[in-house]
């Protein structure tokens, strides 16, 4: 029937629609700090059986069945957590993330987030913070007589202090602590370069920077977002003609229906 062709293109517009609509958020956050890609799937929706596979048909059992499909669906959108690039800044509390594993925000209301976006600031209490204030948990508080901060790749954070009357001191504030995930892909994407753990994505483990598949740290650093821009732009020309020819199959099935109307007519 003509109006299963219209259904079945339909589905496939939408489709499309989604996916055009995944590409453009991804190229939309191309300068996102942190920002991981998002990579969208399909799947084949069900079939109506019209004979099944050995089911005899004129006395002769088919060696194939018949079966036809009803069209597509978006099976998921999952995030690809490839590294970025890392770019230099001018800023000693910039800390990228040379490998697996996240930084734990602690949010307004007591629960627990994590990021890849390490552009981080210090309040009034040598708290770390991020550029929205939410606390960074497992970072050692820095002195507020602090004049400046290293950060080694091990996640040690050590400081000069320099108090009114005081020689310059050089204080150890302690290390950096990074979380990791069994997997990272189901996470629970809260925007503002946030995740929340969810059951598909296993429970968060801590660790040491460097050691047992944890990252290391690189300071006066950032990841960029790892979003390909050709790559993208690709897809979209490619999600783009998948659209238009779904749409030609919606206008055949209607060129179809019209036919047969005149027939009858």
């Amino acid at each position: 029937m003509t109006t299963r062709a219209l259904w079945i293109g339909a589905s496939g517009m939408e489709a499309q629609q989604r996916n055009t609509e995944n590409i453009a958020n991804n190229m939309a956050n191309v300068s996102t700090n942190g920002f991981k890609a998002g990579n969208i799937q399909f799947q084949d929706m069900f079939y109506e059986t019209l004979r099944a596979s050995g089911a005899s048909s004129q006395g002769e059992d088919g060696p194939v069945g018949i079966q036809l499909g009803t069209g597509v669906r978006m099976a998921s959108v999952s995030k690809t957590f490839t590294q970025g690039s890392l770019k230099q800044t001018s800023s000693e509390l910039d800390v990228a993330i040379e490998g697996d594993g996240f930084f734990e925000i602690t949010m307004p209301n007591g629960t627990t987030a994590y990021t890849r976006n390490g552009n981080f600031h210090r309040n009034s209490d040598g708290k770390i913070v991020t550029s929205e204030g939410y606390e960074v948990a497992n970072f050692p508080q820095i002195d507020p007589h602090a004049v400046s901060v290293n950060i080694m790749p091990d996640g040690t954070v050590s400081s000069f202090v320099k108090e009114p009357g005081q020689p310059t001191a050089n204080i150890e504030n302690g290390q950096i602590k990074l979380i990791r995930f069994a997997n990272p892909e189901g996470l629970h994407a809260l925007g503002r370069n946030l995740y929340t753990e969810t059951e598909n994505s296993g429970d968060p483990t801590t660790g040491t920077p460097g050691d047992d598949g944890y990252g290391s740290l690189v300071q006066r650093a950032l990841e960029e977002s790892n979003v390909q821009i050709v790559q993208e732009m690709v897809n979209m020309i490619s999600a783009q003609r998948a659209y238009e020819l779904n749409s030609k199959t919606i206008k055949t099935a209607d060129s179809m229906m019209q036919q047969v109307t005149q027939l009858k007519s």
